[in-house]
């Protein structure tokens, strides 16, 4: 058993941790739960050996201990997933997984042979299907992720910290792996399970400990806690519940065709794919991860050029060559790859949230501070961005701060149409459901949304219709009753509407 007690870390005037506290049992799984910025990243990294308290005590089974550094928590047997991964981009899978615990012969050299049998059960256990020799920055981000949780396990390790371990898998990957983190917990594992998304807490976890503003607020049995509960000890409020389509126009459809796709080809990725969203519409597309959902979007903003297909765009056929080009007439994308696509981490807050304004507008102008103040100014306020000072970077802002602001800088340019491509990943809930009111209010300015996004519990919440892809195809398009997890799982599952209802009926007969 593992105790952190009363760990406290301060980063000049900023208080990560005040005094937060946790107990990791052996044979248990334990959720750490808590809003972006709440502390949970910098708990586990003091436990991983990777930041150093200012103040409080680890003890490992009753008996302090001292935890300087990533290998001195490999030697107690901790090991981490993190969910910036770990991984070396420029090195192959199976170096990757055996990166510095190379099996080695009585020479000392390393057992070739050995390594090839570790990396094919590695893989054979967590499904990975790639080859041992790919170069990791070839592969899908959720096979990344895979890799990194394999990589913690063959370490074999006492207590298993996973840091948004699910963030980036698909439906089919997070089954195997909730299916490995069983039978570790059977054997005795601790582990450590940070998630947003809430029904995996009840799902697979059997204590929680919730954190906020740096401080343990509350821990127990999973079974003493409901969602609202969580989300009460999580944020201070009450979740506020929305039926799927609320807020929204009736007549919406009835408005303007802000968009029309018809027969889109992006080959491999994408294939005969037709879709119409309307002023006022928020639109789903759903699916596992990589069936084409993220190059239709791009193919539609001028990022990726089609081979087949036609686009219209208020009213008018466009073939964009490049994204600025969809920006200047009313478009905008916002990507839940935050750091990588959608934010300029080292410029501040203010010059983040200008840049869409700056896109849209000409190219060479004079732009005054005060102007770019205020118009900052209004959008955090408008959007409940909490910030230090706009001159901070935006990279101080949590994980949840960082996507308002991205989602600000667009919709307070007014784009006719927005494009989003998992905007909540890796956000808190109540973070999700500011940002699904801001979309919602934005349709009801007659805005056309289109979200994708990797849970389908998000979709049904927020959208009016949902496009599920398989395969690069449209498999069916769920509206009103028929919008069930049920349905959606076997549109993911490639079933067409038909074979999906004739399915259900099926299941309902033998339930009956």
């Amino acid at each position: 058993m593992i105790e952190m007690r009363d760990i406290t870390k301060h980063y000049g005037a900023v208080q990560a941790l005040k005094g937060a506290s946790i107990t990791i049992p052996a044979g248990k799984i334990t959720a750490l739960l808590g809003s972006n910025g709440s502390g949970k990243s910098t708990l586990v990294k003091v436990l991983a050996g990777l930041v150093s308290p200012n103040s409080g005590s680890i003890l490992i089974n009753g008996q302090p201990v001292v935890i300087r550094s990533g290998n001195d928590a490999q030697a107690r047997g901790i090991s981490t997933a993190f969910q910036d991964l770990s991984l070396l981009p420029m090195m192959t899978v199976s170096d990757n997984l055996l990166l510095g615990n190379e099996p080695r012969t009585p020479f000392g050299m390393v057992d070739r042979e050995k390594s090839r049998q570790i990396v094919k059960d590695l893989m054979d256990r967590f499904k990975i299907r790639c080859s041992p020799q790919d170069y990791v920055q070839s592969l899908p981000s959720s096979t990344q992720s895979m890799l990194e949780i394999a990589k913690a396990v063959h370490r074999n390790p006492r207590v298993l910290l996973l840091d948004e371990a699910t963030a980036a898998l698909h439906m089919d990957e997070i089954t195997v792996l909730f299916d490995i983190l069983r039978d570790l917990r059977d054997q005795g594992l601790s582990i450590v399970f940070v998630t947003h998304r809430m029904h995996e807490v009840f799902e697979l976890c059997d204590e929680a400990v919730i954190l906020r503003g740096g401080e343990t607020v509350k821990s127990g049995p999973v079974t003493e806690f409901t969602l609202d509960d969580l989300v009460y000890y999580m944020t201070g409020q009450r979740m506020a519940h929305h039926a799927p389509g609320q807020d929204v126009s009736e007549t919406s459809r009835q408005g303007q065709a802000v968009l029309e796709v018809k027969n889109l080809s992006l080959p491999p990725r994408v294939k005969d794919v037709s879709m119409t969203a309307h002023a006022g519409e928020i639109i789903g597309i759903g699916g596992l991860e990589g069936q084409g959902q993220s190059d239709f979007m791009r193919a539609i903003l001028g990022a990726k050029h089609k081979t087949g297909g036609s686009i219209r765009f208020l009213g008018e056929e466009v073939a964009f060559r490049q994204p600025a080009q969809a920006v200047k007439a009313g478009m905008g994308l916002i990507s839940g790859e935050r750091n990588r696509e959608a934010m300029f981490p080292d410029r501040t807050i203010a010059e983040n949230i200008f840049a869409g304004n700056a896109a849209v507008g000409p190219r060479f102008r004079f732009l005054p501070k005060k102007f770019v103040r205020k118009f900052s100014e209004d959008a955090v306020k408008t959007y409940r961005i909490k910030i230090g000072s706009l001159k901070d970077a935006a990279s101080t802002l949590s994980g949840g701060n960082q996507q308002k602001l991205v989602i600000a800088r667009w919709i307070a340019v007014g784009p006719k149409l927005l494009l989003l491509d998992d905007p909540t990943k890796g956000v808190d809930i109540h973070s999700r459901l500011e940002i699904h009111q801001i979309l919602r209010e934005s349709a009801q300015k007659g805005m056309a949304v289109i979200i994708s996004a990797s849970d389908m519990d998000e979709l049904l919440e927020i959208a009016q219709r949902v496009y599920v892809f398989y395969e690069g195809r449209v498999s069916g398009v769920l509206q009103g009753d028929s919008m069930t997890q049920e349905n959606m799982v076997s549109l993911m599952m490639g079933f067409t509407n038909e074979k999906a209802d004739g399915l259900l009926m099926k299941s309902k007969e033998a339930q009956a």
